[in-house]
């Protein structure tokens, strides 16, 4: 890994993500001086919900939430139009049902609010989403640097305080250097799913685009339709780029995926989930002892996506050549496995329908209209395959699928007298692990919730240890 960064972040940082520190802003900036400084998304929100709080302020607590609205729509604005006229909304010079009460501006009610507005404003390029293109490819908090401030913590340091400054040194030298090289070769060995899962969960949402819907341009780049309406939106394979809401800032998309999964062109923040990539991580984590880029190949001879047109072109060449048998062979091997699954899947459908039909003639009388109501929302909803088969798979999950008819082994007498107060004497074992919520051994210690949609939401304060 050393050898690998010989310069780090080849010089300079592009962009850092910090929390609005003036001080962290001018020794980033004294370091890297042409990197840009950007605020996190969440703190920002965070501060200004507890500005809205705080009692100085003299903020009634029905306008609070609206004010709060107010702001978030300047920072998720797309563009600058956008930003601009939901920041004359927020300061009450455009009168909109969003900022006004039976015909009341609300903004100009508070003439603190408008000055806090106008201050943000003037560093808009710092907060606001409009002014942020891909190569921030989809960070909009310093997430990444407190995971890795938990990890150093928690993990290398065992949470212990009692290290000197030489001691940290080679902690940081060792130590956490130890800490990612094991992280990389459980990733390129195969043990971690994260982008694989990424990578899917996206191709699952793309399910609707089809390849005759792709229209391609020239300079690598695609049109690719919405899942949602009838618009069209542009993918730049150089740049790992989509005109759409996420891509636009550097994410990975569905539009993306489909394009990747029909035409094989792979793009820079495509998910580490082919062998190139694999065997490039599988380089920083080994060294010089990194093992042949055949030991990362999966078992089952698979078509690489990233690989060439000519490459593609000799390899079905040589196949249809050497073994034209051994390809029918196999397509009617796959036509045989589709057909199983197929009719498999027509069985647990007819299945599933029989069994809701007979649930529904039999407690038809005594179901409650308000759950019928709440199913029939839920369905109305599903849009995609990925929310159909979330749908499906959490349907009923409180419902126990084992049922326990034996007899369970008890406790010893002895282990119920030395429980602590308050704890079960039943004869059944005590569960395992971190303790619940709801654990009665605890004193009921209201806490504020480390949730700002949720405490936004019910119009609460905020948490206050982060």
């Amino acid at each position: 890994m050393r050898s690998v960064a010989l310069v780090p972040l080849f010089g300079r940082a592009l962009h850092f993500i910090i929390d609005d520190s003036e001080a962290e802003r001018q020794a980033l900036k004294s370091i890297w001086p042409q990197s840009n400084i950007l605020l996190c998304r969440f703190h920002v929100l965070q501060s200004v919900w507890r500005w809205l709080w705080d009692v100085k302020h003299n903020i009634k607590n029905e306008h609070r939430k609206l004010l709060f609205k107010l702001f978030q729509s300047i920072l998720i604005a797309p563009d600058y139009n956008s930003a601009h006229n939901a920041y004359t909304t927020a300061i009450g010079k455009t009168n909109t049902i969003n900022n006004s009460i039976s015909d009341e501006i609300i903004p100009l009610k508070y003439e603190k609010w408008v000055k806090y507005m106008n201050n943000y404003w003037a560093r808009k390029e710092l907060w606001c989403l409009a002014f942020r293109d891909a190569t921030v490819h989809g960070y909009q908090t310093n997430n990444f640097s407190e995971v890795n401030v938990r990890i150093f913590k928690d993990i290398v340091l065992s949470r212990n305080k009692a290290y000197n400054a030489i001691a940290l040194v080679d902690f940081i030298c060792t130590g956490l250097e130890d800490y990612y090289l094991r992280r990389l070769r459980t990733f390129v060995n195969g043990r971690n799913d994260t982008a694989r899962l990424l990578f899917e969960d996206q191709i699952k949402r793309a399910v609707n685009i089809n390849k005759d819907s792709i229209e391609k341009l020239p300079n690598n780049i695609f049109k690719a339709p919405s899942g949602s309406d009838c618009g069209y939106y542009e993918v730049d394979v150089t740049h790992g780029f989509c005109s759409c809401s996420k891509g636009n800032l550097g994410a990975f998309c569905k539009h993306q995926a489909a394009v990747y999964h029909h035409f094989n062109r792979a793009m820079p923040n495509l998910p580490a989930i082919t062998v190139d990539s694999r065997y490039m991580l599988a380089k920083l984590a080994f060294g010089e002892i990194v093992p042949e880029i055949a030991f990362y190949k999966p078992l089952h001879l698979e078509k690489n996506n990233c690989q060439s047109s000519e490459e593609t072109t000799e390899i079905v060449e040589d196949n249809v050549l050497s073994s034209p048998i051994r390809n029918t062979i196999v397509e009617t091997d796959d036509h045989l496995d589709n057909h199983n699954i197929d009719q498999q899947s027509d069985e647990y459908v007819n299945q599933i329908q029989e069994l809701i039909k007979t649930n529904f003639e039999k407690f038809k009388s005594n179901t409650s209209v308000s759950v019928l109501s709440k199913c029939l929302d839920r369905l109305k909803k599903v849009k995609s395959i990925a929310t159909w088969e979330s749908f499906l798979s959490t349907a009923g999950s409180t419902i126990s699928l084992r049922h326990r008819s034996r007899a369970t082994i008890h406790v010893q007498p002895t282990t119920i007298s030395r429980r602590k107060p308050g704890v079960t004497r039943g004869s059944k074992r005590l569960l395992v692990g971190r303790p619940v919520k709801t654990d009665n051994n605890k004193r009921n210690v209201i806490k504020r919730k480390r949730n700002l949609a949720e405490n936004v939401r019910k119009n609460v304060p905020n948490a206050k240890g982060h």
